[in-house]
Formats: structure tokens, C-alpha cells, sequence
């Protein structure tokens, strides 16, 4: 070893750091930018979360920083390039850039259409989450549009609302005399906002290393094979449009052939990729879409038009129409919705072809919204988990935005050079010049189908939720709980005072209860009941033991039913929480109520998966519903809601989902808690959660006579509200979050 790379291993490690440092700055934005983005994939992965908390205020603050100037940019450009038009320059421009831009939309969500064909035959399903019994937001297009108050629409990123006012100014400007002055004004406004970006930009490094680190941090393992299905499938898309479909098109309709456009804008596409931002590349698009149509246009030019003619005929649609691209749903941005779909095959509820199109519908109407808003907002109206969003936000961080963006970038270099183009010079004649891209987009169908039989041959995922609900132990409670074998009463059931001289307590539980109260793989019996009365008896000094009891009585079993439990004394509490029926409170003491079930259907198959109301189950004659309860008010309130349906009420939730597998019923009607779990456990099945939202309230039962355990119970639970115990247990169980224990 010479003597200069032993002196470098000597070297202190600030000096280190000082030579990685300026060697890193000596390198283009561009690498610096990839080099941000790898480091920021291996720290999310091998880093411990500690170290990466900090970096999440960093990531925010950087794209808030980022998304500061672009609606005053927005609307500045739009009001000088729309102020400059004359009237009848600006409609023509306006109106057939508009057939274009309708026509990128149709071929996008005809590719969105394609990305569930692809999605291979692997059931799965989620936990319980708390989103699902949230009544979707109407979506109120004349509040999304028309803005009541300007700046209120720009303090709550009211774009839709911001370009209307933005266009109604500028087209009020093309009649005001002398507007050349201001128009000047807001050009120095414009050129001061993307200053700001250019000056933000030079920090993506650091923000992109701040982000995906955070991101990739919050992607479980177990996610990534079925996360890779709609990368592959969006990504997939995304790229053959952006590389081939669209700079076909854009041949097929000017002189500008497609190779040249491609070389012309490899370094904006390259660093968009990279920042996953397309405004750090705005600059750039416009001033190369200036210079091909400037070519394009001079080539075809009469003798004696001046180079100056030519240019100030190209310069003003391009500047107009580059903000005005920026403000309505991209191409990459509707590709995006494809992330519903899969979200319902993700959970296991799929959407049915029948809502394809009003889906589709809503999509492009909220995709004028921010994007988080925005598939927030799909994901209510579709029924599914809006927590969804932030799988949403990681997948589209890590990778999907990236490419979304560059398909993005495209279809803005594609709407403002063929809008510009065809203000111009008209839409051609003969289409024979765009079999092409025709023949480009038949690649689409293809890929998709392609990617799905790859995918069928790759061995199936682990169902990672039923692993997980299988082998899960309590939360904060210590130790096993206890199981009593056979039939013996309790001394003076439910008396409190004898509870506490015996030192010990006696529950009843539902053995498949999932998740309040089941054996999991090791034969231990646990769940959110369990773990609560485990809680209470070491904080009341008791021992606590469990016996198992059906759900629903029948003759000739050897385990009775609750009421029947607690009348022959078989334990001082029934811990399973079970819905309050008004006529057993003759024959049985309730505690408070501590939770509200919300009402579900689990279903097999797509007859049903369209039916999202109420009003939609109702129409349905010779419904055949299984319910695990037999109360007679129950049942009269249940056959209110679905007045036409048959009902079979003499089995428990396992018999009942055995007879919907074997298609002997139609429905099971769970809670919508209980049966996430359910689902889990069955992923060929679908939870279907009814809109308008009913909801059942849930207590525990006592003997007759037992008002001092109740009350005890009652305070008991207040405090493990007020410290979050409860809480803590229910989300362990319930929603699937693991915790550490205490």
C-alpha cells in the first residue's frame, strides 16, 4: 500500500466527512439527487425507527417548501398568457387544446380500466379499520369550482376554484386597454415564484433522502410482494406512455419526430423522475417546447415570414398553455387512481366491473383535488379503509410518483406542443400518422395480461394479518390465561364480596370470538375480552380463570349459552362483549355500554360487493342472511333494515360462515369489528360495510343482583380510559397494532 492511501486512512473522520462532502457537491443536481434517493432507501430499511423520527419534520417542511409558490404561480401565469390572447386567438387555442386534453383523459382511464385485469388471483385481507365506519364526504363540484371568496379558495389549495378566477381575470383582461403594463407585472411576479422553486430545488437531495427514508421505514416486509404488483402494473403503464405512446402521438400529429423529442427533453424528464416534482422542471419544458415547435414551424414556413413572426406565434400558446397543463388532472395524475383498485384488491373488496364507470366518473371530477385529498376522498365513496392513504403516500414517495411523474411530464409537453400545434396549423387531415401510436397503445392490453401470468407463476404471499392474528399474545397483560374444565357453579355467582374473600374470578367467554376472545396457535386463549379481564383481576388482587360458552344455545351441546351460563352460575361475569337486547335485561345485569359495533355484511363473490347502501340491500327479494344471535328484538330490528331478506338465526358465526362458503346463504350479518377478523381468517370473503352506518351498542352481563361487581367494573374501566389501557388492547386486537408490552 503506497504512502498517500495510508495517510487517508489516517485521516481524522471529520476530514472524512469533508471529502465526502465536497465531493459530493462538485456533482450535477441530477446524481446528487439519485444519490439521495438510494441513501434514503437503504437508511429507511437498515436504520432503527429512533434515528429516523427526526428526519420526518425535515421531509415535510422541504415539500411544504416546495408547494409554497405553485398556486401564486399558477395563477400569476395564467392571468398574463390569458390577458395577452385576443378573443378569438384565445378560443381557438382554449377549445381545441380542450379536445385534446379530453382525449389524453379518455386513453388514460381506459389504461386505468386495464390495471385490475393484471392483479393476479391472491385473496387477502386486513384488520378492522376505524376509517370503514366514516360516511364518505360528498363531493360539492359548485363549492370545488366556483369560489365564493378568492382567497379563501387559496388558503384552502382550492385549485379548480383558483384557475376559474385565475381565467375569468385574464379573459376580463383581453378587453382592458393599456394592460400591457400589468401583464408585465405579473410575467416579474412569475419569474420571482420560480425562482423560489429553483432556489428550493437545490436542497431535493436532502429532502428526497428525508422522505424516502421515512417512507420506506413504514413499509412492512410482508407488504412488498403485492405492493411490487402495482408498481410493476402502474409503473409498467406509466413508462410505455411516457416513452412510446405519447411521443407518437405527438409525431403523428406535427413534423416533430419522436426520437427527436425524446433526446430534446432527456435532462428535464431525468431530473423529474428523480424529485418526483415537475414545476423544479417547468423552465426547461417551456423554453424546449418553444424551440421544436419554433423548428417545426420554420421549416414549414412561407418565404419572407421573419424568424420573429414565427416565434412570437409559438410563444404565447406555449405560455398559456403550460400553466394552464400544470392545473388540470395530468395523464400521471389520473393514472394514480389505479391505486383504488388496488386498495380494494389489497383488502379483499375488489371493485365490480358495474362501478367501474362511476368510479371513473368521480375519480376525474376529485382528481382536481390534492392528491392525498383526493384519494382520501375515493376511498370513503368506494367503501373502502381511507387509513389506506398512507400506504398510499409511501408506495407513491418510494416509487409510483416518480414515474407517475415523468408520465406526467409528458403528457404537458404533449398538451401544450399538439395544443399550440393545432391552434395553429388545425388537426390533420389523414390519420394515417397516427397508426403508430395506435398500434402503441394495443401494447397496453398486452403488457397488463403479460404481467398477470407472470405474476400467477410466482409463489403466493403469506397471509402476514392471519399469521399475525394467529400467533399475537396480550398486549399488557402477563401470563396465560386459565381455562376451567367442566361444569362447576361458582359459590354466590357474581357477588362481589364473595369474589373478593375467594380471591378470585370467573368469566364466560366465546371461544371463536375472534378478536375478543379465541385460542390462537399455541392453544392459549386470548383476545381484547380476555386481555381486559386479565387487567381486572391483577389490579382488583384476583385470579382470574375462563369458561367457554356458545354464543347461540341448541339442544344436545355440552356448553350452554350466555344467559344459561349465568343463571346456572357458571361464572360471576360474561366478558365476551355481546350487542344489548332489551328483553334479556329481565333476565341479566349489564354493565355500561363500552363500545359501539358497527353493523357489516360478510359476503361471498360479486353479486353483492356493489350494493354499498342500504337502500341498494333492501330491493334484493329471497336474501338469505345468517345472524349469530336469536333475541327476538334484534331480530325485528335487523328485518327492518332488510325487510325482504330470510333469516337464519340458530347457529353460531363459524356454522354460519361454513354455510356461506358452501353457498347456502348469501350474507352473514357481523359486526363490522368482529368480522375484519373473520376476514382475515376467510380472505375469499368480502366485508361489506352498508352506507348509511348502523350502529348496535355492546356491554358485558352479570347475574341478577350483581349491581356492586357492575359498579366496580364500571369505575374500573373509566380509569383504563382515561390512562389509555383500553385503548391500547382494542387497537392491539382490534385494528391489528402491535405493540410492545409494559
Amino acid at each position: 500500500m503506497d504512502d498517500s492511501k495510508l495517510s487517508l486512512l489516517h485521516l481524522p473522520p471529520l476530514s472524512w466527512l469533508l471529502r465526502l462532502y465536497h465531493g459530493f457537491i462538485r456533482q450535477s443536481l441530477a446524481i446528487q439527487i439519485l444519490q439521495g434517493l438510494v441513501a434514503g432507501l437503504l437508511a429507511g430499511r437498515l436504520l432503527p425507527p429512533p434515528l429516523l423520527g427526526p428526519l420526518s419534520p425535515v421531509g415535510d417542511g422541504f415539500l411544504r417548501l416546495f408547494q409554497m409558490p405553485v398556486l401564486p404561480f399558477l395563477s400569476v401565469s395564467l392571468i398574463a398568457g390569458v390577458g395577452r390572447l385576443h378573443l378569438a386567438q384565445a378560443s381557438r387555442l382554449l377549445g381545441r387544446s380542450a379536445l385534446v386534453l379530453i382525449s389524453f383523459w379518455a386513453v388514460v382511464l381506459l389504461a386505468v380500466l386495464l390495471v385490475p385485469v393484471g392483479f393476479p388471483s391472491w385473496h387477502d385481507a386486513s384488520f378492522f379499520k376505524p376509517s370503514l365506519l366514516q360516511a364518505p364526504k360528498p363531493l360539492d363540484l359548485t363549492e370545488l369550482f366556483i369560489p365564493v371568496n378568492p382567497f379563501a379558495a387559496f388558503a384552502d389549495t382550492q385549485i379548480p376554484a383558483v384557475v376559474l378566477f385565475s381565467l375569468a381575470l385574464g379573459i376580463a383582461l383581453i378587453a382592458v386597454p393599456k394592460r400591457q403594463p400589468l401583464i408585465d407585472v405579473f410575467d416579474r411576479i412569475a419569474d420571482a415564484l420560480l425562482g423560489i422553486s429553483a432556489f428550493v430545488a437545490r436542497f431535493t437531495p436532502v429532502g428526497v433522502f428525508a422522505i424516502l427514508a421515512t417512507a420506506t421505514a413504514s413499509m412492512e416486509s410482508s407488504q412488498l410482494p403485492r405492493l411490487a404488483v402495482y408498481v410493476v402494473l402502474q409503473g409498467g403503464i406509466a413508462l410505455l406512455m411516457a416513452g412510446l405512446v405519447l411521443p407518437l402521438v405527438i409525431a403523428g400529429v406535427t413534423p416533430i419526430p419522436a426520437r427527436q423529442l425524446l433526446r430534446r427533453f432527456r435532462t428535464p424528464l431525468t431530473i423529474a423522475f428523480a424529485t418526483a416534482n415537475m414545476l423544479v422542471v417547468l423552465p426547461m419544458l417551456v423554453e424546449l417546447s418553444k424551440q421544436l415547435l419554433f423548428e417545426a414551424r420554420a421549416a414549414l414556413a412561407s418565404p419572407g415570414v421573419s424568424d420573429q413572426e414565427i416565434k412570437d406565434q409559438v410563444d404565447l400558446p406555449v405560455e398559456v398553455l403550460a400553466p394552464l397543463a400544470l392545473v388540470f388532472p395530468d395523464m400521471g395524475r389520473l393514472l394514480s387512481l389505479a391505486f383504488v383498485p388496488f386498495a380494494g384488491w389489497l383488502t379483499g373488496n375488489a371493485i365490480s366491473f358495474q362501478e367501474m364507470p362511476g368510479f371513473l366518473l368521480t375519480g376525474l371530477a376529485s382528481a382536481f383535488l390534492e392528491g392525498i385529498l383526493a384519494m382520501t376522498f375515493l376511498l370513503d365513496r368506494m367503501g373502502l379503509p381511507s387509513d389506506l392513504v398512507q400506504l398510499y403516500i409511501a408506495i407513491d414517495q418510494v416509487a409510483v410518483a416518480r414515474l407517475g411523474t415523468l408520465l406526467a411530464c409528458m403528457s404537458v409537453i404533449a398538451l401544450v406542443i399538439i395544443g399550440t400545434w393545432v391552434s395553429l396549423e388545425g388537426f390533420p387531415k389523414h390519420f394515417n400518422r397516427l397508426l403508430p401510436a395506435a398500434t402503441a397503445l394495443a401494447v397496453l392490453p398486452g403488457f397488463v395480461l403479460l404481467s398477470r401470468a407472470s405474476f400467477q407463476w410466482l409463489p403466493k404471499p403469506g397471509n402476514s394479518d392471519r399469521d399475525q392474528l394467529m400467533h399475537q399474545g396480550f398486549a399488557l397483560a402477563k401470563g396465560r390465561a386459565s381455562v376451567v374444565d367442566g361444569w362447576s357453579p361458582v359459590e354466590r355467582p357474581g357477588n362481589w364480596q364473595a369474589i373478593r374473600r375467594a380471591r378470585a374470578i370467573r368469566y364466560c367467554v366465546h371461544e371463536q370470538d375472534y378478536p375478543m376472545s379465541y385460542r390462537n396457535a399455541a392453544g392459549d386463549l386470548v383476545g381484547a375480552d380476555v386481555e381486559m379481564g386479565m387487567l381486572f383481576a391483577k389490579q382488583m388482587g384476583l385470579k382470574p380463570s375462563y369458561v367457554l360458552i356458545n354464543r347461540v344455545g341448541q339442544q344436545n351441546q355440552p356448553r350452554p349459552d350466555t344467559l344459561e351460563a349465568l343463571e346456572r352460575g357458571y361464572c360471576d361475569m360474561k366478558l365476551s362483549s355481546d350487542v344489548m337486547a332489551p328483553m334479556d335485561a329481565a333476565r341479566t345485569r349489564y354493565t355500561d355500554s363500552h363500545l359501539t359495533y358497527g353493523v357489516a355484511l360478510l359476503i361471498k363473490g360479486s353479486a353483492l360487493s356493489s350494493k354499498r347502501a342500504w337502500s341498494d340491500l333492501t330491493e334484493l327479494k329471497g336474501l338469505q342472511v345468517g345472524l349469530a344471535f336469536d333475541d327476538p328484538f334484534l331480530l325485528r330490528l335487523v328485518s327492518g333494515w332488510l325487510p325482504q331478506a330470510k333469516f337464519i338465526s340458530s347457529q353460531g358465526t363459524p356454522e354460519l360462515l361454513e354455510a356461506l362458503q358452501a353457498g347456502r346463504l348469501d350474507a352473514v350479518l357481523v359486526t363490522a369489528q368482529q368480522g375484519a377478523s373473520w376476514n382475515v381468517l376467510q380472505p375469499n370473503l368480502t366485508l361489506l360495510v352498508p352506507q348509511p352506518l348502523r350502529s348496535l351498542p355492546a356491554a358485558r352481563q352479570l347475574p341478577l343482583g350483581s349491581e356492586p361487581l357492575a359498579g366496580v367494573w364500571n369505575s374500573w374501566l373509566r380509569f383504563q380510559d382515561m390512562d389509555g389501557t383500553r385503548k391500547v388492547v382494542y387497537a392491539h386486537w382490534v385494528e391489528g397494532v402491535e405493540l410492545p408490552k409494559r
